[in-house]
């Protein structure tokens, strides 16, 4: 279990490494027929200098062996097991301490399994995982899935493939399939034309070297014939032409490459980008159906796909810069039937970001010959002398049970969309973090220690100079501390898309962050203190006796676990806090709560007369954690109000929720002019000039507070209090004064009842992709949607649809499906709830995720107008309706 353990540890370790480069074991596959319906299906991994791969039967305790899996079937049945022939050295492995049984890189390594064939109708897939090391280092474990294809037996032959000459990358990742030129042609207009099978079935990998079209997992068995559709060259407005070719390798099966030229400057994203970053990542999409469907993953290759910073979305992310992109996909289509498909992109340059675009194609069997379809263009066709021919946009799948196709084109520009808003920025989060350092650093724990440990560096031997640079490198390592503790957090990975909101509105998570801010609270109130386990302090503190870098390094180190007590509650809420944006804003976080505790060494230590005018310890020190356990004590029940509205439990509505506000604020007014005491005060607290200003304004946010529990006339219910959107339950939810529908906005909450008032009544449609845990969204809703110019829209000339993305409702049976993720993983996820029919609707329509998002409709699906997200601006809120409004006015009128 041990060394199991240390082969992960190793494996891990490497994981940023490996990140950056191709993995140091390529494959190519291969069949041989035996006799009869018996083949053998044959994978050669070729291994770099140095590198190492391990046999199947590699002991256990020792690397990850390599493992070929089959998937079951009745179209085949497997004939023993999967044999093994390379250069094989069995013996004592350092690096794990056992005997293990591994594959020299001098030699391929053939793996042969043999198969009986009984439908060849079906491909036979199987997934090969592997592990590879050097005398250095171990990858992480890494699979790759692939495709048999085999003729019936009066075709088959024996076939075989070899890798570029020096090419020992990963060839999906790095090789690039030109579309066969067609000569006889000029211009941009669409050409097709059968290339004869003894054509050369070979591809540029971008620097000149041949490579067969099997190595780059095109395909294992003879082309009958090459078919392409030539689209349009790339213009300024789109940026990016594209190309459609058809492999023919008999049976109705066929190898689809979908070709994109850059214009020089301009941008896409790999299918493998994290769509979480913002960018969209680029994906090819085969719609199946009874007769035809895609076989195994969508191959994506390009000679400029690099992994590089990209300032526009200020992350690392996988992107083609100019030149060309190939996306190539193994499909079914039988004769008599047809296959369609599209490709999505989006196109980024150094200034701006187009909108994703979609271009679509088809592969038509049904008549004697192959046709081709790509973006509106067959053989007969000529795109306009502007560009491509503007393609269809998606709809939503019909499995779903909505019956509008939404057309995600705006057909008005008289408006300009607003970027998304997801969240807080790093910035943002950076500053609470700050904040919450700060806090942390006027803490017992932390305060006495500063002139202490300033004194320590600055007069224990040397020169100024040298104490100086001593306490700069303690504070340096303090911040480290700090941020590598979100470090795991980076980690995780293959997570949902969704996921981010999921956590934002678990009714669990959210429960159990009330529970842990109510703890926290209690521990500030000095009912009882958090502490580490003792082991890991001593530890730590001999390890400063270490000396020199490594000993500074301990010093900071046990600073930060003797501190847990009072940086703990702080840490726990700046977590959950920005836990729900990701690694990232928890970084940002971390990082900014780092700096806080850290700069002030290394400011005194440079200017130790500031030390002097220094507040000296005492008892405000507790008075500053009893606040703070006051404001715990109030945002534990914000989580448990998201938990009863997402819950609908219906308890937690707005009466109850600012009475406890009021106590909090009430109760710090009471400590602070000495009315009230906990454990840890001093018999002899004295009020502080600053206390009592505090007290003061606790006193005032206690009455602006309690004006939100009077009427307001114009409402009909109480009086909304601005500073608490997003925070309290919206104020129609109580139990006294229920809204006036007659004087408040009332939007539907179902799609189809919505769509079916607005047909009746002939007015556009407002889709209001909401949550009730958006913040954001109750601010628009109290304070833009109030204003009177925006609630004449609102009420009078728009039928509004609120969509809950959290909505944990379940769906019937019959509706719930399992749809694609679209994060180019080919992974799928299960739509069971209101809230994910209405999440999947808002990303597979219009490419968004975070909420409040705004779009303007007809009743038909048409999207008047671009869609906004977060929008406080009044005048621009209602330069967004107008627009929508004039848009369907004319439509109605052109009918």
């Amino acid at each position: 279990m041990l060394r199991r353990l240390l082969t992960l540890v190793i494996a891990f370790s490497a994981l940023s490494l490996s990140a950056q480069f191709s993995n140091p074991i390529s494959w190519d596959f291969t069949f041989k027929q035996v006799e009869g319906d018996n083949f053998d299906l044959i994978a050669t991994s070729y291994a770099e200098d140095g590198f190492m791969i391990y046999s199947q039967f590699t002991p256990e305790g020792g690397p990850i062996p390599t493992i070929f899996t089959w998937e079951l079937g009745n179209h085949y049945e497997l004939i023993g097991r999967t044999e093994e022939k390379g250069h094989l050295k069995s013996g004592m492995d350092e690096m794990f301490g056992i005997n293990v049984e591994k594959f020299l890189a001098d030699k391929p390594v053939t793996w042969t399994q043999r198969v009986k064939v009984k439908n060849y109708d079906t491909p036979i897939e199987m997934m090969v995982e592997w592990m590879c090391c050097d005398d250095m280092e171990c990858l992480p474990p890494t699979d790759e899935i692939y495709s048999f294809v085999l003729p019936a037996p009066q075709a088959a032959k024996s076939t075989k493939t070899t890798p570029a000459a020096g090419n020992t990358e990963d060839t999906k990742a790095t090789q690039s399939i030109e579309p066969t030129k067609n000569t006889d042609k000029k211009g941009s207009g669409a050409s097709i034309s059968p290339v004869p099978s003894d054509a050369p079935n070979t591809s540029d990998d971008g620097g000149g070297n041949p490579t067969t079209l099997a190595s780059a997992s095109s395909g294992n068995i003879p082309v009958l014939a090459i078919y392409e559709i030539k689209g349009s060259a790339p213009t300024e407005r789109l940026p990016v032409g594209w190309d459609l070719k058809a492999e023919d390798f008999g049976n109705g099966t066929y190898r689809i490459h979908m070709t994109g030229t850059m214009l020089p400057g301009w941008t896409v994203y790999s299918q493998n980008v994290d769509p979480e970053v913002g960018a969209i990542p680029t994906t090819l999409t085969i719609e199946d159906n009874d007769k035809a469907k895609a076989v195994g993953k969508t191959i994506e290759s390009s000679a400029t796909l690099k992994e590089k910073f990209d300032k526009t979305w200020d992350a690392v992310v996988a992107k083609i810069n100019g030149g060309t992109v190939t996306y190539s996909q193994l499909v079914e289509v039988p004769k008599g039937s047809k296959i369609s498909g599209f490709v999505e992109y989006q196109a980024c340059d150094d200034e701006k970001c187009l909108r994703p675009t979609e271009v679509p194609f088809s592969l038509d069997a049904t008549s004697n010959k192959l046709v081709l379809m790509l973006d509106g263009l067959t053989a007969a066709d000529t795109p306009p002398a502007t560009g491509n021919v503007t393609a269809t946009p998606s709809t939503l799948p019909n499995e779903l049970g909505i019956s509008v196709p939404f057309n995600p084109e705006p057909v008005g520009d008289c408006s300009e969309g607003a970027q998304a808003t997801a969240g807080k920025s790093l910035w943002t989060i950076f500053g609470l973090g700050l904040i919450g350092g700060l806090f942390a650093m006027l803490m017992p724990c932390i305060f006495p220690m500063i002139p202490l440990t300033v004194s320590f560096f600055t007069k224990s031997g040397g020169s100024r100079g040298e104490g100086i640079r001593k306490a700069g490198l303690y504070g340096f390592f303090i911040f480290l501390i700090y941020v590598l503790l979100s470090v795991p957090f980076h980690l995780l990975d293959g997570l949902d898309p969704s996921i981010l909101n999921n956590i934002a509105s678990s009714v669990t998570l959210n429960v159990i962050f009330f529970v842990v801010f109510i703890f926290f609270a209690g521990s500030f109130f000095g009912f009882y203190e958090l502490t580490l386990p003792e082991s890991w302090t001593n530890r730590a503190s001999k390890a400063e006796g270490t000396g020199g870098v490594l000993g500074i390094f301990f010093m900071a180190l046990t600073l930060a676990l003797v501190s847990f007590s009072c940086t703990g509650p702080i840490l726990g809420s700046l977590l959950v806090e920005a836990v729900s944006g990701g690694a990232w804003p928890l970084t940002a976080g971390m990082a900014g709560f780092g700096v806080a505790l850290g700069l002030p060494f290394a400011l005194f230590a440079a200017f130790p007369g500031f030390l002097n005018n220094m507040p000296k310890s005492g008892g405000w020190l507790n008075s500053v954690k009893v606040v703070l356990g006051f404001v715990e004590v109030a945002l534990a029940f914000k989580f448990l109000s998201t938990a009863d509205l997402v819950g609908n439990w219906d308890l937690l509505r707005i009466e109850p929720f600012l009475i406890v506000w009021i106590l909090c604020a009430f109760g710090i007014a009471a400590y602070l002019l000495g009315f009230i005491s906990f454990p840890l005060d001093s018999k002899n607290r004295k009020k502080s000039p600053l206390g009592i200003a505090l007290a003061v304004g606790a006193l005032v946010l206690t009455g602006y507070l309690a004006i939100g529990l009077t009427p307001d006339a114009d409402t009909g219910t109480y009086t909304g209090r601005k500073l608490m959107s997003g925070i309290a339950p919206p104020v129609c939810y109580n139990y006294l004064l229920p809204c006036d529908e007659s004087k408040n906005i009332t939007p539907f909450k179902d799609l189809e009842e919505g769509l079916a008032y607005a047909r009746k009544v002939d007015k556009p449609v407002m889709l209001d992709f909401t949550g009730y845990s958006c913040v954001n969204c109750r601010k628009m809703e109290e304070h833009v949607w109030t204003e009177e110019k925006i609630k004449r829209y609102l009420t009078d000339e728009y039928v509004i649809i609120s969509l809950y993305v959290d909505e944990r409702t379940a769906l019937p049976d019959e509706q719930q499906v399992e749809v694609d993720r679209m994060d180019g993983s080919g992974r799928t996820r299960l739509i069971n709830t209101v809230g994910k029919k209405w999440q999947y609707l808002q990303q597979s329509v219009y490419s968004k995720l975070s909420q409040p998002y705004y779009v303007l409709v007809s009743p038909d699906g048409t999207t008047l107008n671009p869609p906004v997200a977060y929008t406080a601006d009044v005048d621009t809120y209602e330069d967004f309706l107008a627009c929508g409004l004039a848009t369907y006015q004319k439509l109605v009128s052109s009918k």
